[in-house]
């Protein structure tokens, strides 16, 4: 399987280590980037790891999430490719997410 990442996703992360760094530290930073980079990669061997989190029954696309400590990963797959769509901090309100993506 190959993970790719989406440009939201990308944009999420960097705005996740941007805070992380502002109020806890470089250190902190790259704890959480590790364990983030960490979770996606076991998606390679094992894709259906995550739970499903959303069913657009319109496009008929299912995402699922991966919790990496505070954060969820939301991806979805297709053939032999797995897109990451978003990384979301738990601690943020999921209904905004979940209309984000339907």
């Amino acid at each position: 399987m190959q993970i790719n990442w989406s440009e939201q996703s990308r944009a999420d992360l960097r705005e996740l280590l941007s805070y992380v760094g502002a109020n806890f530290g470089r250190r902190k930073s790259e704890e959480v980037l590790a364990d983030i980079r960490s979770r996606a990669d076991l998606l390679k061997d094992y894709p259906m790891l995550g739970r499903v989190f959303v069913k657009d029954i319109e496009s008929g696309i299912t995402y699922r999430s991966l919790t990496a400590k505070l954060n969820k990963i939301v991806y979805t797959i297709e053939y032999d490719t797995i897109t990451i769509v978003a990384v979301w901090q738990n601690r943020r309100d999921l209904s905004r997410l979940k209309k984000q993506l339907s």
